[in-house]
């Protein structure tokens, strides 16, 4: 084939297969998404995520309960926007343990009202998903497309599995693999409609934590040879360590233990939040 025959071709190809590919996550997401502080000089202060959805017309901000725990029914949280925090008074509502997840209703609509459906059902197992949220209280400077709150963080995880903690009230726990990060507490967890080919984004569930494992701290035991090594340290050749004067120690377990990220991200469907919106259906009405 000549030259011209392949790029003429090339250009078939292209024209049948655009190259442009589905956004990561779309500017729905973001302009939903809230920096929230509690407990603002007290021993409880700290900081965490919210978003907010629409049901039926209204508008209803979303959290962890965890965050909300130290909470009255009707309490303020701080909401960071132009480069300050401000206090937001609102009524607090909770889903019934173990769901970690809190709706809060604000006497105002809080952030722009693009669609951003909840829907934790069309989702595929293995599916990439994001959550997004401030770990650590960190951002950056946000484009003006969201005006004057803080751009958050997104993370990438995938849907590993999900456990149906009561089937009549369709609660589920959705276990993530990915990295959680202190912060991202009541951030949400979304993901693309493969269903439908568009830029479609949804809710699946609301971050709750990770689960951590237990893992004993060590201490190094002094040895005159790696010879002296117990069968463990034998074993597990980490345990040895040269030392820069050239002595051998092994590092031995202690009683001692210390919780570490096992990269299993804990959320709840959102569903359960879904029913306590209706049985409260007090949000600040949209458009009025």
């Amino acid at each position: 084939m000549s030259n011209k025959g392949l790029l003429l071709g090339a250009i078939a190809c292209i024209a049948l297969f655009p190259l442009a590919s589905p956004a990561q996550v779309p500017g729905t997401v973001f302009q939903r998404v809230l920096y929230v502080r509690v407990g603002a000089g007290t021993p409880h202060e700290g900081t965490a995520t919210a978003f907010t959805l629409d049901v039926d017309g209204r508008q209803y901000t979303i959290t962890a309960k965890h965050v909300v725990a130290n909470l009255k029914k009707e309490d303020s949280l701080d909401i960071y926007r132009g480069d300050k925090w401000v206090p937001v008074k609102f009524k607090i509502f909770t889903c019934d343990d173990p769901v970690d997840i809190a709706v809060l209703v604000a006497p105002e609509l809080l952030t722009p009202t693009p669609i951003l459906e909840p829907d934790p059902k069309m989702f595929f197992y293995g599916q990439d998903v994001y959550f997004v949220g401030f770990p650590y209280g960190i951002s950056m400077a946000a484009p003006k497309a969201i005006g004057d709150r803080p751009f958050p963080f997104i993370k990438r995880a995938a849907i590993s599995s999900s456990v149906e903690i009561d089937a009549e009230k369709h609660v589920t726990q959705l276990l993530l693999d990915g990295y959680n990060n202190p912060g991202f507490s009541g951030g949400p967890v979304v993901y693309r409609d493969l269903n439908v080919r568009t830029d479609v984004f949804k809710v699946a569930g609301v971050v709750s934590g990770f689960i951590p494992e237990l893992v004993p701290v060590v201490s190094p035991k002094p040895l005159k040879s790696p010879d002296e090594a117990s069968e463990v340290g034998k074993a597990q050749k980490w345990r040895l360590r040269q030392r820069l004067d050239k002595s051998w120690v092994e590092m031995k377990d202690t009683d001692t233990y210390v919780p570490l990220n096992t990269g299993i991200v804990q959320a709840y469907s959102i569903t359960p939040a879904l029913d306590v919106i209706r049985q409260h259906p007090v949000g600040p009405a949209i458009g009025k």
